[in-house]
């Protein structure tokens, strides 16, 4: 019986690991995906860089809205970007049993005059 006890303590552990895991390896992947969208977007208009963000969460499957993205543009030293997204995912930690995870991410780009490159 000790050792049933053991192996489904050992499969919730492995299963919660296995899903936390898989959300977070999403979330790192997208985090990156913002960065680079903040980091050559700063001569865009805000209505793309948040087109931009909406499909990066559509590739990783993550339910991020509109509602969800804040975009702050500056144009004093230098073009600076601001990109915040915060969402939440609800993960399965056992089966049937689900923790709504919130993730945040936050990115910064900016450049000086001549080193442009275009965005996504």
């Amino acid at each position: 019986m000790g050792r049933l006890l053991r192996l489904l303590v050992t499969a919730a552990v492995v299963w919660a690991a296995w899903h936390g895991g898989v959300a977070a390896w999403q979330q790192f992947q997208f985090s990156n995906e913002v960065s680079k969208i903040a980091q050559f977007g700063p001569g865009k208009d805000a209505g793309s860089v948040r087109e931009a963000v909406l499909a990066a969460a559509a590739r990783y499957n993550l339910p991020v809205t509109a509602t969800d993205i804040k975009i702050r543009q500056e144009e004093k030293p230098a073009a600076s970007l601001f990109v915040d997204v915060s969402y939440t995912v609800q993960v399965e930690i056992l089966p049937r049993v689900f923790y709504p995870w919130t993730y945040t991410t936050s990115a910064h780009g900016y450049f000086l005059p001549g080193g442009r490159a275009p965005l996504k």
